[in-house]
C-alpha cells in the first residue's frame, strides 16, 4: 500500500506599497512614545508584532529577513541601545516565521496565539543572548517578564492581526 503525500494548499497574500511602509511607522512610532506615558506599554513590542505579520501573510523569508533587518535597526536607533540588536533579533525573526508557515494553517486564533508567544520569547533569548555574548553587556534574563511580555503580545497582536486581515488581498 504506497502511502501519497498531498501538500495542502497555502494563500499567500500582498499588501499594498503605502501599508507596507506607513504601518512598521507607525508601530515604530507609537513603540517609542507609548512607554513614555505609560510604563507597562514597554512589555508590548509593535515592530515584532508588524514583522510576524508580515512573514504569515507573504511567506517568503527573504522579504521578511529585509523587513525585520530594517525594522529592527529603525527601532535601535530609537531605543538608544546599541545598534544591530534588535535589528539581528528581528532579521532572524524574519526568516523563521515564513519557514514556519509554510508547514503550520496560521489563520487560526490558536495558532496564532502560540506563534506570537513564542516568536516574543524567541526575540528575549536572542537579544539577551547577543547582548551578553557578543556585545558583553551585563543583564539578567527575566522568565517572569519574559512570559508576561509574551502573553501581552499575543493578545495584543491577535487583535492587530484582525485589523491587518482586512488590508491584505490574494495574490
Amino acid at each position: 500500500m504506497a502511502i501519497y503525500y498531498t501538500p495542502r494548499k497555502t494563500e499567500v497574500y500582498q499588501l499594498t506599497v503605502p501599508a507596507l511602509v506607513l504601518i512598521p511607522l507607525f508601530a515604530l512610532a507609537i513603540q517609542a512614545y507609548l512607554p513614555l506615558y505609560w510604563s507597562s506599554a514597554s512589555l508590548l513590542d509593535l515592530p515584532l508584532l508588524v514583522l510576524i505579520y508580515y512573514g504569515l501573510t507573504r511567506r517568503s523569508p527573504i522579504p521578511s529577513m529585509l523587513a525585520g533587518a530594517i525594522i529592527g535597526i529603525a527601532q535601535d536607533s530609537l531605543t538608544g541601545g546599541p545598534i544591530g540588536l534588535f535589528g539581528s533579533a528581528k532579521t532572524v525573526i524574519g526568516y523563521v516565521t515564513p519557514s514556519l508557515s509554510s508547514l503550520l494553517d496560521t489563520e487560526g486564533f490558536r495558532v496564532r496565539v502560540f506563534i506570537l508567544f513564542i516568536f516574543y520569547l524567541l526575540q528575549v533569548v536572542l537579544i539577551y543572548g547577543l547582548g551578553t555574548l557578543v556585545l558583553g553587556q551585563s543583564s539578567e534574563l527575566n522568565g517572569v517578564r519574559g512570559v508576561l511580555g509574551g502573553l501581552v503580545n499575543a493578545v495584543i497582536g491577535v487583535l492587530l492581526y484582525i485589523l491587518l486581515d482586512r488590508l491584505r488581498k490574494p495574490v
